[in-house]
């Protein structure tokens, strides 16, 4: 056995073992001798992630980017990581290399790289693919079900539900299938009676508390709902929420130990301290706030102003944020992410934020970055980025939390699906912003969603005032603006401005009674 294959099939066994630190050494050792072969990199890569070190394993990406083209297996696996790591642009960059090797690779790695380029947010390079692996085999559901998802994203609803309907026709207990279908039933309202007995009659044949069952349980919820049936779509949401909640490991307390944590890191003293300068860079526009509070309304607004562009929820400053640090939070952000972040080079933090955001721009003034989660970062963000600005978009507390609980999430937000434990995380950011406002000044706007409803013209003029802009005709226009939106509103936003309507919660007043004794005196 040479050297070449000693050191590569004994960082597979330690692999195999799970030992990563051990792993990370033989594939690193492989890999400094024979420098440009892309496999050794990219093993190196998954590695040092698993052990812990997002620096390195960045690095290690990177020079498995500089190697040659890789064969189909590795570079599926250097897709995984460019995905996990957030770096969208070296996604996108290989899928462009691989493009011309498309008829080497199984169908089901076409599907899988489209999947990966969706998770990025790039749906636009996502559909090529799913358009080839479906060429090639139309025998299987999910390049129908992901084909039909990307052209959700996109705008093509006619088109999404055709994929959807193709991929239950191909495999009817398709729950992830049916329950997207549910999110295009605005454009297909008589359609709801047929698909609440088939939701029905494919829910009685799964087992009760599994995935399939939540997907199914959410879509009859809200199919159900817009018929006015709310006895029935209570029923629906609570069995979903139940079974959703069951399979989650969540800790409350330590939500709120973070919710403590950050005012004390994060005062005005700090948010005000030396961070990247960034003259002459585009501008960072960050919304922030509960998901389902209004951020996709307020971002597809801004993108119709010429020096605005859209830049949807980016992950890229907790990703550049980890890798400063070098640890990975199990979510978004953590105690000891934050107590690591205390001593961090803020500067070199804003500065390699930027270098992997600003291509979001477009060539514009600045860009909107919509991850409403940023509300934990906004301390953060505001000390390494010294010109970005905030747009805090709030609903009111029982409007905010319904919406929440009645959307099915998949690893995020797990604090959404029991009442009490809602109103606990809605209190605590409430707290949160109310600290971001006193620190931040006029960097940060509040800007309540009822209010942009009622009056979208003054309340963007408003704004748009808060990033030295002037209003421009035509951004109140969202039914003809393209691009993709890839939230829970992606099917309705499009549909242009719409003024408020009575709260959806009002018909399960006593129903959400823990969730109003909970939020106490927010419950209005």
């Amino acid at each position: 056995m040479d050297g070449h294959d000693a050191l590569w099939r004994q960082g597979n066994t330690e692999a195999a073992r799970r030992n990563w630190p051990a792993a990370a050494a033989c594939f690193r050792a492989h890999a400094e001798r024979w420098p440009e072969q892309a496999a050794a990199w990219i093993a190196l890569a998954k590695a040092e992630g698993l052990a812990g070190h997002p620096r390195r394993e960045r690095a290690a990406s990177e020079r498995a980017l500089a190697c040659a083209t890789p064969e189909w297996p590795q570079a599926l696996a250097l897709a995984r990581q460019l995905q996990s790591q957030h770096e969208v642009r070296a996604l996108e960059a290989l899928a462009t290399r691989l493009w011309p090797h498309a008829g080497d690779a199984p169908e089901e790695s076409l599907v899988e790289l489209a999947d990966l380029l969706g998770q990025a947010d790039a749906h636009a390079a996502a559909l090529p693919w799913l358009d080839a692996a479906l060429a090639r085999d139309a025998t299987r559901a999910p390049p129908w079900y992901l084909r039909g998802t990307t052209r959700l994203f996109l705008g093509d609803f006619a088109g999404a539900r055709a994929d959807l309907e193709q991929a239950v026709a191909l495999a009817p207990h398709f729950a992830h299938a049916h329950w997207r279908l549910s999110e295009l039933r605005a454009h297909d309202r008589a359609g709801a009676p047929a698909r609440i007995t088939r939701l029905r009659a494919n829910r009685d044949q799964v087992a009760p508390g599994s995935e399939h069952d939540i997907h199914l349980s959410f879509a009859l919820h809200a199919e159900l709902h817009d018929l006015g049936r709310h006895d029935e779509a209570w029923a629906a949401l609570e069995r979903g929420c139940t079974a959703k909640r069951a399979r989650l490991r969540y800790d409350a307390a330590a939500d709120q130990r973070l919710f403590e944590a950050l005012p004390r890191l994060c005062d005005a003293r700090f948010v005000h301290g030396p961070g990247h300068a960034g003259e002459g860079e585009p501008v960072p526009v960050f919304i922030v706030g509960l998901f389902r509070a209004g951020s996709t309304v307020l971002e597809r607004l801004l993108a119709g102003h010429s020096q605005l562009a859209d830049g949807g929820e980016s992950r890229q400053f907790s990703a550049s944020l980890r890798v400063a640090a070098d640890y990975r939070p199990a979510g978004l952000l953590d105690e000891e992410l934050l107590q690591r972040a205390a001593g961090l080079d803020f500067a070199a933090l804003g500065a390699d934020f930027m270098a992997r955001s600003a291509w979001r721009a477009r060539g514009r003034a600045g860009w909107t970055e919509k991850l409403p989660s940023n509300l934990l970062n906004a301390g953060l963000i505001a000390r390494a980025l010294p010109r970005a600005r905030f747009i805090h978009v709030h609903r009111p507390a029982m409007d905010a939390c319904f919406s929440n609980l009645r959307q099915l999430y998949g690893e995020i937000c797990r604090y959404s699906y029991e009442q009490r434990e809602l109103a606990a995380y809605w209190r605590g950011q409430h707290a949160l912003a109310a600290h971001w406002r006193s620190v931040l000044g006029e960097r940060w706007l509040d800007l309540a969603h009822a209010d942009l409803l009622r009056d979208p013209e003054g309340q963007l003029r408003r704004v748009l005032a808060h990033l030295g802009l002037d209003y421009e005709p035509g951004m109140l226009d969202l039914a003809t603006r393209g691009g993709a939106v890839s939230t829970a509103s992606a099917s309705q936003v499009r549909g242009g401005l719409r003024p408020p309507s009575p709260p959806d919660w009002l018909p399960y007043r006593a129903a959400l009674a823990p969730l109003a004794g909970a939020l106490g005196e927010f419950a209005g």
